[in-house]
């Protein structure tokens, strides 16, 4: 159930969303899974996100991280990594999906959103995103790591999976000041053109 929830998290974000809502009109992205599809991977133009794992186990100190930064999307083939050991820590730590948990909430809900935005943060960045401002009022999917409540769309009442949770999507934003940016992104459009039939 939680898979389910994942995956669709992550097509919501990255097919639905982009076309409802970016101005590509030739947008074509699939979103697959290993454990219901055959695996693509070392295809042209399919890329990986790997979620599982440790900082321990990979020997990097983070949720998560893309290949590379790739505006444009000119290479199609690139890979992540989510790491589940910060988002499924012990509470308090603030990092962790277990921090903003309550009896109230709809646990399956919030973690397969929770992690669905994490690994749909990484697929913004080999999409050609760079992080947007983690601590100002625009919650995006490309806030940069610190400001996790926000990212996960956590309401007013602090709880995750709850009724006044927000929809956090790709949007536009400003650049977060710890990188050597200014002004602000369209993440929205720069994902959505990145998967345009027309640029592969």
């Amino acid at each position: 159930m939680v898979i389910d929830a994942v995956v669709a998290s992550v097509k919501v974000n990255i097919a639905t969303d982009l076309a409802a809502k970016g101005t590509d009109p030739h947008l074509a992205v699939r979103v697959l899974n290993s454990r219901d599809d055959p695996d693509p991977f070392d295809q042209p133009n399919v890329s990986r996100v790997v979620v599982g794992g440790t900082i321990a186990e990979s020997g990097i100190p983070t949720i998560g991280i893309a290949s590379s930064i790739d505006p444009g999307n000119y290479g199609h083939e690139d890979t992540a990594l989510v790491l589940l050991d910060l988002l499924s820590a012990a509470a308090p730590n603030p990092n962790s999906l277990n921090t903003y948990l309550g009896p109230q909430s709809d646990k399956i809900g919030f973690i397969g959103r929770g992690l669905g935005n994490s690994i749909t943060h990484e697929i913004g960045h080999f999409s050609g995103n760079w992080h947007t401002d983690q601590y100002d009022d625009t919650a995006n999917l490309m806030d940069q790591g610190g400001g996790i409540a926000q990212t996960l769309g956590i309401g007013a009442d602090g709880i995750g999976g709850t009724a006044d949770d927000v929809d956090v999507d790709f949007t536009t934003d400003s650049y977060t000041p710890q990188e050597p940016f200014s002004g602000f992104e369209d993440t929205l459009n720069t994902t959505a053109w990145a998967y345009s039939r027309g640029l592969g």
